[in-house]
């Protein structure tokens, strides 16, 4: 659901040598560092925040489905009580952690290709006037690719969806934030900080048929209102809903970065201090 693009870019963009001829992709993870070239990039961190639409609360409410997290993703869920004692969800959101960026940079800018979260949500339903019977769905590790606007995501469904790897779930139709950054002349440590939005969640009909509808048991009324979601004329265009992230990398120039010395340059060392200490040893002998 991470998906800071501009920081993402910015990020990439420094994984790759600066003035390299052609494009290289690199992939940056949590707790890793990529150098390629003239930069190194480390320190990722954020994270990406699905906030449903207004139109998938509703469907929600009407079926009944009660919300879950996968962690390390976290749910923040608002909730009302009506006179009947009836509690629905006014708001509900789910924040997951950066996972990767993928990037490709051609020698002084970076286009952003493809973001990945940690974690995720789920929705169980049970029998009721909107389904028709039990029902499960866990939606987590979202990965956004920025060339073809989807969304992937690995599906855990019930009534006979299974899992599946990376399904394409949803597209997108709008993005805000930068999605190519120039590297910065002359080259210095900088730390970059970054938010991008993306709007518009939407799946096929077959996404629909057979993913949500299958796996939460929804009967009639309940893919009704999941049709609702669905439709782009609907809800402002809403779809099921946003994703906002935030994201901060660091690139390190090489001029920078401490040479490490090599295995010989070790080994060298050793014979020069082996050598010092012999001759000490000589002339403490002749003193003697």
């Amino acid at each position: 659901m991470n998906f800071a693009l501009k920081s993402l870019i910015a990020a990439a963009a420094f994984v790759a040598a600066s003035g390299a001829a052609n494009a290289a992709t690199n992939t940056l993870t949590v707790g890793g560092s990529v150098t390629d070239g003239n930069w190194t990039l480390s320190q990722l961190q954020g994270s990406g925040t699905l906030s449903f639409s207004t139109l998938l609360i509703s469907a929600l409410n009407t079926a009944g489905v009660a919300l879950g997290e996968v962690a390390p993703a976290t749910l923040n869920i608002t909730t009302s009580t009506n006179a009947a004692g009836a509690v629905k969800y006014v708001s509900a959101s789910a924040a997951a952690p950066v996972a990767s960026l993928t990037g490709d940079f051609n020698g002084s800018a970076l286009t952003v290709t493809k973001v990945g979260t940690s974690g995720g949500a789920t929705q169980t339903t049970v029998k009721n006037s909107a389904t028709t019977g039990p029902g499960f769905l866990s939606i987590s590790n979202i990965n956004v690719d920025l060339t073809t606007k989807t969304v992937f995501a690995d599906i855990d469904g019930a009534n006979g969806v299974g899992k599946i790897s990376q399904y394409a779930l949803w597209t997108f139709t709008g993005i805000t934030g930068a999605t190519t950054f120039n590297v910065p002349n002359p080259a210095v440590q900088t730390t970059f900080n970054s938010e991008n939005t993306i709007t518009g969640l939407f799946a096929t009909q077959a996404t629909v048929d057979n993913i949500f509808t299958k796996a939460l048991a929804l009967g009639t009324v309940g893919k009704a209102g999941l049709t609702a979601v669905n439709d782009p004329t609907k809800g402002g265009g809403a779809g099921f809903g946003s994703i906002v992230s935030k994201i901060t990398v660091v690139a390190t120039p090489k001029s920078i970065i401490p040479a490490v010395p090599e295995p010989g340059t070790y080994a060298l060392m050793g014979l020069g201090l082996v050598g010092i200490a012999a001759i000490s040893r000589r002339r403490q002998a002749a003193n003697s």
